[in-house]
């Protein structure tokens, strides 16, 4: 016993299509229904406006391998005007004979500051589907994610 899907869907969509075309009524619901999608847009536009990892690039990874490792520097370019940290970096992994093989993601939980970071000691395990790829060769990078350090006023006492 329950209630077809259909009928959910037409039950709701009349629901929030037919009181404003009724005209006005004594329901202070249609209100609510119709500030909805501007405030949905508002929120939108305010949490798209400024985000972190926009203006953050990544510039050509330097890498070395060894002991089933791939370990290397990366330059990363922040177009902020504020420093970022817990930077999530995404890498493509090749074969010996370029094709990929897999990506793999790293946390850098280091502050990067406005302008040009070098960050070295990233490293990547070249495991991949449970098999050791001695061979295998990092790619290009890209940034996931990053947050903005939020700065705190100095204790005064």
């Amino acid at each position: 016993m329950g209630v077809h899907p259909c009928t959910f869907v037409a039950a709701c969509l009349c629901f929030l299509i037919l009181p404003p075309a009724l005209g006005p009524t004594n329901c202070q619901c249609g209100l609510y229904f119709a500030a909805a999608p501007a405030a949905a847009q508002e929120v939108h536009a305010q949490a798209s406006q400024d985000l972190p990892a926009d203006k953050l690039a990544v510039g050509a990874p330097h890498w070395r391998r060894g002991s089933g490792l791939v370990y290397g520097t990366i330059t990363f370019r922040n177009g902020n005007d504020y420093p970022v940290r817990d930077v999530m970096v995404a890498c493509d992994f090749f074969d010996e004979w370029g094709n990929p093989i897999g990506t793999k993601m790293t946390l850098i939980r280091r502050v990067v500051g406005p302008g040009r970071t070098k960050i070295s000691g990233i490293y990547f395990t070249l495991i991949f589907a449970n098999r050791l790829r001695a061979n295998a060769l990092a790619g290009a990078c890209r940034i996931i994610s990053a947050k903005r350090v939020r700065e705190y006023p100095a204790p005064t006492s």
